[in-house]
């Protein structure tokens, strides 16, 4: 009997992009703290931030394959999180602008029998942006409920001159990782 997988995210990004692959799932929020181990690298500490919210919808549901994630965005050794208004995400910006970053999401599949934790980590140059570009992104609403301020997928496409890593990780999920590593878990 297949087991059931979960998704404990609230992510629609996240849905999405597990919505492509032809997987059945459903979604249960883990409602944790989320914050970040600082006596640990960022990697690992997002990887531990992903087993929390995976183990915590697991300890309700152990018979099932529970997937946990979460994305930054890390500039000059500093986290930028979700803005918490219209100024801090035109400040935001401003910071981005004309200079790489990294975005980081750290991926926890769990069950019963296995745990797999990984951080995928991707490299995004902006394009030196004007005042008006950022005044005009940021009035789309967009970049409010977004780490770092923009969403790749969405109207922040014309931002990045520049990816190295996965798409779909910059987007909060690295699909084609997930799903081989769903294969060890017989999906």
């Amino acid at each position: 009997m297949k087991r059931e997988l979960i998704l404990a995210s609230q992510s629609p990004r996240r849905r999405e992009l597990l919505e492509r692959c032809h997987v059945p799932f459903r979604i249960e929020v883990a409602d944790i703290d989320e914050a970040l181990n600082p006596d640990i690298p960022l990697e690992a500490a997002m990887e531990e931030l992903a087993w929390r919210k995976a183990h915590t919808v697991f300890e309700r549901h152990p018979e099932a394959v529970v997937i946990g994630a979460d994305t930054i965005v890390v500039l000059e050794r500093q986290i930028l999180g979700k803005p918490k208004d219209v100024e801090e995400a035109k400040a935001m910006l401003s910071r981005l602008s004309g200079k790489t970053h990294q975005v980081m999401t750290g991926v926890c599949l769990l069950s019963a029998d296995q745990r797999v934790c990984f951080s995928d980590v991707s490299d995004v140059e902006f394009y030196p942006l004007t005042a008006e570009e950022i005044d005009t992104y940021v009035a789309t609403g967009e970049p409010l409920d977004k780490a770092g301020a923009y969403g790749i997928q969405g109207e922040g496409f014309f931002l990045a001159k520049k990816i190295t890593g996965d798409f779909y990780s910059i987007m909060g999920f690295p699909v084609a990782r997930v799903l081989r590593a769903l294969k060890k878990f017989d999906f």
